[in-house]
């Protein structure tokens, strides 16, 4: 349905999972994508797997997004490499140990912070002015959660996390449209990925009778839709968001998570 060819995507944090799934849709439409994380064996896994995806190239860029000065030569990566960054998705985050508001650490809450919004704003800071200064009309798209909506329930830094994003996204789009460059987010909920399925392991460990796939389908089964939202569920709002279908949407967070956001 999309065709990227001859543009560049940064996907942060997207050797697995959702990430994963972004990249390998964007490969698959002809676009060059940069591929990022903090584990080098990952990321050189990653990129050569996704070099046989598409027509466009497949840059692996090592980078830990709560480190100001690896964010800046992630983006001066891409650009050295493809000349241009045509849109970038910020989809690294981290998920903290603790759930408690109170009982999370200050470490816990820097950490977290670092990864999952200051490295948004400041990769989007970068690109945005690399678009700029080329009189490019880019695409920007955050990635959030449900989490970030609800005000109560557990998840509760990570949660201020995403509602920092939701924030974001809502800010920094308004200064960035009279530059032509759209910001727009994708929220989500129980999405299969190495997190969720993490979660699930744990839950299934306390209960013998069950299997981690069968947490993962229970999961599923609560959603208004019925089921689990996949990688390529997320993926297909990205490309739409980034594509010229939405040359006209700004500002907007929408919402791919089965109705999980009306519960």
């Amino acid at each position: 349905m999309y065709e990227f060819g001859g543009e560049t995507v940064i996907v942060t944090g997207s050797t697995t999972g959702i990430g994963y799934g972004i990249a390998k849709a964007f490969a698959d439409t002809g676009a060059d994508v940069v591929v990022n994380s903090r584990t080098e064996s990952a990321v050189e896994e990653t990129a050569a797997e996704l070099s046989n995806v598409g027509e466009g190239s497949v840059l692996g860029v090592t980078a830990d997004l709560s480190r100001s000065d690896e964010i800046e030569q992630l983006v001066d990566r891409a650009v050295d490499e493809f000349g241009r960054v045509d849109a970038l998705v910020n989809n690294a985050a981290v998920w903290p140990a603790e759930d408690s508001m109170v009982d999370a650490s200050l470490e816990e809450w820097e950490t977290t912070m670092n990864v999952n919004v200051r490295a948004q704003y400041y990769a989007s800071k970068l690109v945005a002015e690399h678009m700029t200064d080329r009189g490019m009309r880019g695409s920007i798209v955050n990635l959030s959660s449900q989490t970030g909506d609800r005000r109560t329930g557990n998840r509760g830094l990570y949660g201020v996390s995403k509602t920092a994003v939701n924030g974001l996204t809502w800010r920094m789009a308004h200064d960035l449209a009279r530059e032509g460059i759209r910001m727009n987010a994708v929220s989500t909920d129980v999405t299969d990925s190495r997190q969720l399925r993490h979660e699930a392991s744990q839950v299934a460990a306390e209960q013998p009778e069950r299997t981690t796939g069968d947490v993962l389908e229970e999961w599923g089964r609560e959603r208004p839709l019925g089921r689990l939202g996949q990688p390529d569920d997320i993926a297909d709002a990205v490309l739409f968001l980034c594509s010229n279908a939405a040359s006209y949407v700004t500002g907007t967070i929408l919402r791919v998570s089965g109705g999980g956001n009306l519960q």
